[in-house]
C-alpha cells in the first residue's frame, strides 16, 4: 500500500512540477527531471532502511543523532560559500555535484529515532508510574533536542521545530504518564492559546504593538500578512496569490500547463496551488485522500507492532506528517501563516523527499519485523 501511494504521489509531483516550469519558463532548469532523479534516490534510501530490523534501527539512533546534530552545528558556523543565504535563511549546505542539503530535515529522523529509544529504555527501567519518573524522561528528551532545535530555530526555521515537537508529543502520547503531568501538558497550551485568542479579539493592539514586534522580522511579516491580508499587501503577496490560484481552479481545473496565476516558489512549498489551479478541486481532494490513506497505513502498522519501539516510530512520523500536510495546505489556502514547510512527496527538492522516504522505510521495517514474527521484548505501555 505504501509503495502504491508513493508511486502515485511521485507521478503527480513530476507532472505538476513539469507543468509549472513549462508555464513560467524557468530557463534551463529542468526541475521535473531533477525531481524524477530525486525519487529514484529516495526509493533506494527507502529500501535500504526497509531491510533493517528494529534492533538495527535502535543501534543506529545515537550515531544518526550525533551526525545530524553535528551537521547543524557546522551549518551555523560555516562560511557563506558552503552555507549560502537563500531567501533570508541559512538552512542548506551547498555541495558541488550533490546540490543543496538541508540538515534540519534529517535531524527530524534523528529526533524520532532517539526519542523513541529514550522512551523505550526509560519505560523498561521505570515500570511504575511517578511524577519524578515522568519529569526525568522529559529531562532526557529536552537534553538531546533543545540545543539542536534552537540551532534550527535560528536558521530561521520555526516550522521544522514545530514538526520536531509534534513528533515528540505523539510518541509521549503512546505511554502512560502520571495524571498530573498529562493535565499540565494539556492545560498549559490551552491556556496560552486561549489567552492569545482573547487578546486578539478584545485587545488587538497588544498583539500588534507588544507581542509581534518581539518576533523576528520574517515572522512578523508572515503573521501580520495572515491576520490582516487586505491591509498588508507586501507581507501577504505570496499567500494572496496562492489563494487566487486555488480559487480560480474551480471544480476540474484549468488543465495541465494552463495555470496563469503567478505564485512565487510555486514548484516548491506552494506546489498545491498549482495542483488546485490546474487540476481543480477534484485533483486537490484526491491528493488529500492519498495523504490520508498513507497516514492511516502508518498508524495501522504502528498499532499492529508488538514492539513498543516500532510503535513509537510510527506514532512520531504519523503526527509529524499530518501537521506538515495541514500546515502546508493551510498556508496555500490562506488559513494558516506562511511557513517554509514542504508538502511531503510533492514539493520539489531532495532533502525533504529523502528524509520522508527514509522514515517510510523505517515504518516498512516495523511492518517487516512483526510480519516475520521477529518480535522485540517491548510492549506498548
Amino acid at each position: 500500500m505504501i509503495l502504491i501511494l508513493l508511486s502515485i504521489l511521485c507521478g503527480l509531483s513530476i507532472l505538476f512540477i513539469f507543468s509549472t516550469q513549462s508555464s513560467w519558463h524557468f530557463g534551463a532548469q529542468n526541475f521535473a527531471l531533477k525531481q524524477g532523479i530525486n525519487y529514484i534516490i529516495g526509493f533506494i534510501l527507502l529500501f535500504l532502511f526497509r531491510f533493517l530490523d528494529l534492533n538495527q534501527l535502535r543501534a543506529l539512533a545515537w550515531p544518526f543523532y550525533f551526525f545530524t546534530a553535528l551537521s547543524l552545528v557546522v551549518l551555523s558556523i560555516a562560511p557563506e560559500s558552503i552555507a549560502p543565504n537563500i531567501l533570508g535563511a541559512n538552512r542548506w549546505f551547498s555541495i558541488p555535484l550533490l546540490g543543496s542539503i538541508q540538515p534540519s530535515e534529517f535531524f527530524r529522523i534523528a529526533v524520532i529515532l532517539i526519542v523513541a529509544k529514550l522512551i523505550f529504555e526509560h519505560k523498561e527501567k521505570h515500570l511504575s508510574q511517578s511524577i519524578q519518573g515522568d519529569f526525568l524522561l522529559f529531562g532526557k528528551i529536552l537534553l538531546v533536542t533543545l540545543i539542536p532545535s534552537l540551532l534550527v530555530y535560528q536558521q530561521p526555521d520555526t516550522g521544522m521545530v514545530m514538526l520536531y515537537l509534534f513528533a515528540i508529543l505523539a510518541m509521549l502520547g503512546m505511554v502512560k504518564l502520571h495524571k498530573a503531568v498529562v493535565t499540565l501538558g494539556i492545560l498549559i497550551p490551552m491556556l496560552l492559546v486561549s489567552t492569545l485568542v482573547f487578546l486578539f479579539l478584545v485587545k488587538p493592539e497588544l498583539i500588534y504593538d507588544d507581542i509581534i514586534p518581539k518576533l523576528k522580522p520574517h515572522q512578523q511579516e508572515r503573521i501580520i500578512g495572515w491576520l490582516d491580508p487586505s491591509g498588508n499587501s507586501n507581507e501577504s503577496f505570496q499567500s494572496s496569490r496562492s489563494v487566487l490560484a486555488v480559487g480560480t481552479g474551480g471544480l476540474t481545473g484549468k488543465g495541465i500547463e494552463a495555470g496563469d496565476v503567478y505564485v512565487p516558489e510555486k514548484h516548491t512549498d506552494f506546489i498545491f496551488a498549482s495542483i488546485a489551479e490546474e487540476g481543480g478541486f477534484i485533483t486537490g481532494s484526491v491528493v488529500i485522500l492519498l495523504f490520508f490513506l498513507l497516514i492511516v497505513r502508518i498508524i495501522e502498522i504502528g498499532i499492529k507492532s508488538n514492539d513498543a519501539y516500532g510503535a513509537y516510530i510510527c506514532a512520531g512520523l504519523a503526527l509529524s506528517l499530518t501537521i506538515q500536510i495541514v500546515q502546508n495546505i493551510g498556508m496555500v489556502e490562506g488559513m494558516l501563516p506562511v511557513k517554509g514547510i514542504a508538502l511531503p512527496f510533492l514539493t520539489y527538492g531532495g532533502s525533504s523527499l529523502f528524509s520522508n522516504m527514509i522514515m517510510l522505510g523505517m515504518v516498512m521495517s516495523v511492518r517487516n519485523t512483526y510480519s516475520h514474527q521477529f518480535f522485540g521484548s517491548g510492549k506498548v505501555s
